[in-house]
């Protein structure tokens, strides 16, 4: 007889799921490659039968997708709370099973717990394309009282023991998606995030390995919780040797009370598998981006080459000096030109004005129109910054209403950059942000919002003091997607402060992000590697900075700052009317080669490659059709060896033979070779897709800050 009388299999293209309960909350009892059709549930179920031992509980369950105290869970539960002003508490029970629905890939599994008043269902659906499989859990109060909520967890994922690391991602401002590999320790881990966004700190995904995985081979799990505001990941390895991560919104005290009648839902947690290492797992989820949530209004328009004032121009709004960046990014071969900070009624610097969304009437006294106008008669797009969320004390509206922003009365409000933070949760607020942008984008043809936050959230409560992240978020979901229901043609950018709010959350209302605030390249080459094994270049807001960064005070040639931007979403944000003329040649020559591949980025499968010199890092794209491939190599540190290791290529066609030659090569790699007589610096060379994999390119000697971008083309049939 089988351990369970139900189970339930879904299948992606390389992936199963097998799910199994019997009166209780269902357990995921597989989730890895691809089973073979016919094989027998009842086994399998049968083979996951757990010893009892002594000194424990007579009943050694497996985790569940929803672990419960009521059943004898000793780890951290799913849910943590309580029933207010009832009889029955309702802190700890059991969830029977009720009813299964099935979708073509997918089901949601209900459960009730008639003692406590509360019904849940789980839902999972597994993309039979992506791979990636989409949970999230919801809770309904059935009861007479409201429930309080302090935690509720988004389905549990429970991992088979083979794995023993973990890669999460920490950073700061400028310093985004920094990769920290670690062991999975005896006991609790926690990541929290109270910032009320996504946060540069403590970016809501992990990744499970072990520790011969790496961007080629070996066995992960990777996961994602798509949700921008407060979060906890969880992390636990139990005496059993069970491990569990839980995902969810961070709530606090107050945020989760549901009403009688009504719900709470978790953000969804994307989970993808992969048997051949980290690259293939970052395929996955990139092909899911480019499936369910990316919506660009234009499917198959190129993502176009930008040019943002920020750096070149900060506060100053002459108009002849944005003529003139006008006319050079046009020069360049640019397709948007965004007027970041600075536009709007007396914003002469960061301590005044936001809230007021108005031409400044000295920098524009004929409005926004004939900066638009000749923007649009050079052929560009015209975008504009905004950060409506925010306002100054500064500001005719905080003057006005003051009441509309979040904090605490009773103490002094908290200022970050100047400026404090909007309910937007308020009708009236949302309402205000509306009305005053929505005139500015339908008079002046604005194809593109900058849509910044550059602050966290500190004392964030309501008018009536109860705190306010949790319905922030949603609010913020609501306003953009008002935006874009009324703008059809309109594209916005998820930027806060850089890459402070950078999730799939979001990203199912935007379309790009801006990757990070630092434009220094070394710094971003490493940020954009980060940021991969989550998100597509095409959504990697990616610019060429001016020579000396201002984040960081290094100065850095042209031609590595091209380098680094040209395999995301390129731009320019640097003052382009004061580069050379060799310099500005050398933003020509990028942004067509960049035009000339972009597609093959932004819709082909990516691979990082790396080294046994952590210096030298790169990227690769192939082509779906894998007739064409384009990579990139940076030499971010000097050198650990005088001859660089060899670059395999992994993803084209084995038996089909391929061109490869140099595209560019930046401008002090020539320097670093008193000769080189290899093919590849000269004409270029034929070689096999499996050639490639297996015996690789060989490379000039490098210097630090430099490196190379290499074309590979299918010759022949």
């Amino acid at each position: 007889m089988s351990n369970y009388e139900n189970t339930l299999r879904l299948d992606g293209w390389s992936t199963t799921l097998v799910f199994a309960w019997n009166d209780g909350i269902p357990v995921v009892i597989y989730h890895g490659e691809k089973l073979q059709s016919d094989i027998d549930l009842d086994v399998l179920t049968d083979i996951h039968a757990r010893p009892v031992t002594h000194g424990s509980l007579d009943d050694n369950s497996p985790i569940s997708l929803h672990p419960e105290l009521g059943r004898g869970f000793l780890g951290h539960p799913g849910l943590i709370g309580h029933r207010v002003k009832s009889d029955q508490p309702g802190w700890a029970g059991q969830f029977i099973f009720s009813r299964r629905i099935d979708r073509p890939h997918g089901v949601t599994f209900g459960m009730v717990d008639a003692a406590r008043g509360m019904e849940m269902e789980i839902s999972c659906d597994l993309d039979p394309e992506t791979d990636v499989a989409v949970f999230a859990a919801e809770l309904f109060n059935v009861g007479d009282a409201p429930i309080s909520v302090d935690w509720l967890s988004a389905p549990v994922v429970v991992p088979a023991q083979q794995y023993s690391q973990h890669l999460s991602f920490h950073g700061r401002w400028c310093a985004e998606f920094q990769i920290e590999r670690q062991p999975i320790p005896m006991g609790l881990t926690k990541r929290e995030n109270r910032r009320g966004r996504t946060s540069h700190e403590a970016f809501p995904g992990l990744i499970l390995l072990n520790a011969k995985t790496d961007d080629e081979s070996g066995p992960c799990l990777g996961m994602h919780l798509g949700w921008s505001g407060n979060h906890r990941i969880v992390l636990e390895r139990l005496s059993t040797g069970d491990v569990q991560v839980q995902m969810g919104a961070l709530l606090f005290s107050g945020e989760g009370m549901i009403e009688p009648k009504q719900s709470m839902k978790t953000p969804d947690i994307f989970v993808a598998h992969s048997s051949n290492g980290l690259n293939a797992l970052s395929q996955k989820f990139h092909h899911h981006v480019r499936k369910n949530i990316l919506k660009f209004p234009v499917a198959d328009k190129p993502r176009p080459v930008t040019v943002n004032t920020w750096e070149a121009l900060y506060f100053d709004h002459r108009h002849d000096r944005l003529c003139a960046l006008v006319d050079a990014a046009a020069d360049i071969g640019a397709e948007r030109f965004v007027l970041d900070d600075g536009w709007f009624r007396g914003r002469n610097d960061d301590t005044s004005s936001l809230g007021d969304w108005y031409p400044d009437e000295t920098k524009y006294p004929a409005g926004l129109g004939p900066l638009a106008e000749y923007v649009q008669s050079k052929g560009l797009e015209f975008g504009l910054w905004i950060e409506p969320e925010m306002i100054n004390e500064n500001s005719d509206l905080f003057r006005k209403h003051p009441d509309w922003v979040l904090g605490l009365s009773a103490y002094p409000n908290i200022t970050g950059r100047n400026q404090l933070v909007l309910d937007i949760a308020n009708p009236l607020v949302s309402d205000y942000i509306f009305e005053t942008i929505a005139p500015l984008i339908e008079n002046h043809g604005i194809k593109y919002l900058k849509w910044d936050m550059n602050r966290d959230l500190v004392l964030p409560g309501d008018q009536s003091g109860r705190a306010n992240v949790y319905n922030q978020t949603g609010a913020l979901y609501a306003l953009m997607d008002r935006f874009l229901e009324t703008f059809p043609e309109l594209e916005i950018e998820s930027c806060a402060s850089g890459g402070g709010r950078v999730d799939y959350g979001v990203l199912a209302h935007t379309h790009r992000f801006w990757t990070s605030d630092s434009n220094d390249s070394v710094e971003r080459a490493r940020i954009q590697t980060g940021f991969s094994h989550f998100f597509p270049p095409e959504v990697m807001g990616a610019h060429v900075g001016p020579a000396w960064s201002h984040t960081s005070g290094r100065g850095l040639h042209a031609g590595f700052r091209a380098l680094v931007a040209s395999y995301g979403h390129m731009g320019i944000e640097a003052d382009l009317t004061k580069m050379s003329e060799d310099e500005r040649q050398i933003m020509r020559d990028a942004v067509a080669r960049h035009k000339q591949d972009r597609k093959i980025w932004h819709t082909g499968k990516f691979y990082r490659v790396r080294t046994v010199d952590d210096g030298l890092i790169g990227a690769l794209a192939v082509s779906k059709e894998q007739d064409q491939a384009r990579m990139v190599l940076m030499q971010l540190e000097r050198p650990r060896s005088t001859i660089p290791p060899r670059i395999y290529v992994p993803g084209l066609n084995e038996k089909a033979a391929y061109k490869v030659r140099v595209q560019m090569l930046t401008e002090q790699v020539k320097k670093a070779n008193r000769s080189f007589a290899n093919p590849i610096f000269n004409d270029g060379f034929e070689l096999t897709g499996a050639a490639l994999a297996v015996v690789g390119l060989g490379l000039p000697s490098l210097y630090a800050q430099t490196g190379l971008a290499i074309s590979i083309e299918q010759v022949g049939e």
